[in-house]
């Protein structure tokens, strides 16, 4: 097959955003191009390095008497995707980060805007179904990809100050599936057939 610079894809959030979070076991797309549920909310924005994901396999060589490997093992396999959530005010990136159960919004009136309290604890964080939508607008393409299970299991260190934002850099654990897969990728490539 030769060089096509159209499956050269650059990602950039889709019109609703790059990271949405429901409760575990929701109803997951199984396309790129259906619209997510009602349980699934969007994040907000996204940090400018974009969306990371990591696979990594751990291997063990098996060697002979004569020192020629003859066998590789697999002996760990790990999935995580890291990125960093914008919207220091947004209720739903402050559940993610914090636990629902630790947040409380109390809506806005006529004294005040809307007040969120955290409850910054040490209970873990509760497993979550993940989606990751983005586009390539000049391509007209979409790469969304679906995870069923994972975990927030840091958040990386918060800094307040007046030259920068407060944001919160994210790794997500990504676990296997009972169907036995971690991520599930759908893409399109945005060329219709005319016929």
């Amino acid at each position: 097959m030769a060089e096509e610079v159209g499956n050269v894809y650059a990602a950039e959030p889709s019109a609703s955003g790059a990271a949405f979070v429901a409760p575990l076991g929701t109803t997951l797309p199984t396309d790129v191009d259906t619209p997510l549920g009602g349980a699934f909310v969007p994040l907000g924005y996204v940090g400018e390095d974009g969306i990371t994901e990591t696979s990594e396999r751990t291997t063990d060589e098996k060697k002979d008497m004569g020192g020629r490997v003859v066998k590789v093992l697999q002996t760990e396999y790990n999935h995580s995707f890291t990125f960093v959530l914008l919207e220091s005010l947004n209720a739903d990136v402050l559940k993610t980060i914090y636990g629902a159960d630790n947040v409380t919004v109390t809506p806005a009136n006529s004294v005040h805007g809307t007040q969120v309290k955290v409850r910054k604890t040490s209970k873990k964080l509760p497993h979550a179904s993940w989606v990751f939508d983005t586009i390539d607008s000049e391509l007209g393409a979409k790469y969304r990809n679906v995870v069923g299970d994972g975990q927030v299991i840091s958040v990386g260190d918060i800094v307040m100050a007046s030259s920068d934002t407060i944001e919160y850099e994210v790794e997500l654990k990504v676990f296997e599936t009972a169907s036995g897969e971690y991520v599930t990728t759908y893409t399109d490539d945005g060329r219709k057939d005319a016929s």
